[in-house]
């Protein structure tokens, strides 16, 4: 089905983008005996404890495949549907084969560590794992390594401020490559919508940016809309790249994130191009714009939001699904050297 205008009000998770016939990758069931003797004496509280809860395990990856340094991020709900947040919380992974096994030994066990929604606004942040009621707050992300393709079991252990400790488990899918550009691969070259096609009168500016819905509109955050990120590449400047649909996005990040990017921008445009790629020509007519389509669209559909970082040779340094971690970002911008003025 193709992306929704609609954002939901509970899994922070994205939706599956699609302009052909292609099925969205099976997430897998959930884990039923993931290893919980491992973890059974942790959850058996003494008298007068609280009582320990089941928690509902989202994952938020949009791209996982194998190899090491892998981001996972899940989201964390009560049954009631409040999410869990801030903090730490345990995660530990095990394999499952072709997902027809229910248990097996957890191979990794990683902290994960709570990552707020870029531009969100977070009330009274606790510093152990607290109940809120915002579904759009965050979720945890832990960096994992994947040496095998198949389906994978993640199971959370972790304890709420109160006391209370809770525990989930669920299953997701490893590919042997990835499907969208991953650090390393060389980055698509393409010749992205920008502000002269705006006023040239050859596109319209909500093909830039999908706030611009009436007529007569302005590009917001326009000092993203200046560069091709082929013009980038070639004259050989690292360029920041955000792939997302302010008004369309099924997660509800896509709009806060480009406010995230633009600030940034103003920030960091001594070090790096900062462009914006909305993902809909059309969204009446579910047409992707191209440059957006390139970066990632897969044979199964796709997802939103993304930004990824180009490095000065062409080629994908970084990248960051669904959730940007502003932090991870900011650093590699420090780390870039001050680029040499431009000439007239």
């Amino acid at each position: 089905m193709p992306l929704s205008s609609r954002a939901p009000t509970a899994p922070v998770v994205g939706g599956s983008l699609r302009t052909g016939t292609g099925a969205r990758a099976p997430m897998g069931r959930p884990v039923g005996l993931l290893v919980l003797l491992l973890v059974a004496g942790a959850l058996v509280g003494c008298a007068g404890d609280p009582d320990p809860i089941e928690v509902v395990v989202e994952p938020a990856s949009f791209d996982l495949a194998v190899g090491q340094d892998q981001r996972l991020m899940v989201g964390l709900f009560t049954a009631e549907r409040q999410l869990i947040a801030h903090g730490e919380v345990e995660l530990g992974l095990a394999y499952l084969g072709d997902g027809s096994e229910t248990s097996a030994a957890i191979e990794q066990s990683v902290p994960a560590r709570f990552v707020p929604v870029p531009g969100g606004t977070i009330d009274a942040p606790t510093e152990a794992p607290s109940l809120v009621e915002d579904t759009g707050t965050g979720v945890y992300a832990a960096t994992v390594d994947l040496d095998r393709a198949g389906v994978w079991g993640v199971r959370i252990v972790g304890e709420l401020e109160d006391g209370t400790p809770f525990s989930g488990n669920r299953s997701f899918p490893v590919l042997e490559e990835h499907l969208v550009p991953a650090p390393g691969d060389p980055a698509p070259q393409v010749d992205n919508l920008t502000l002269a096609d705006v006023e040239a009168g050859t596109v319209r500016a909500v093909q830039l940016d999908s706030r611009a819905q009436a007529a007569n509109s302005e590009v917001a955050f326009p000092h993203l809309h200046e560069h091709t990120v082929a013009d980038s590449i070639e004259a050989g400047r690292p360029v920041v790249v955000a792939v997302a649909t302010p008004v369309y996005c099924r997660t509800r990040f896509c709009g806060p994130l480009t406010e995230v990017i633009a600030e940034l921008a103003l920030r960091y445009d001594d070090r790096a191009d900062f462009i914006h790629l909305e993902v809909w020509e059309d969204f009446d007519s579910q047409t992707l714009n191209d440059a957006a389509a390139a970066f990632i669209q897969t044979d199964i559909g796709g997802n939103e939001p993304w930004v990824f970082l180009i490095g000065d040779d062409g080629r994908i340094a970084a990248r960051w699904d669904n959730i940007l971690d502003v932090p991870a970002l900011t650093e590699a911008l420090e780390a870039l050297p001050v680029l040499p003025e431009a000439g007239p």
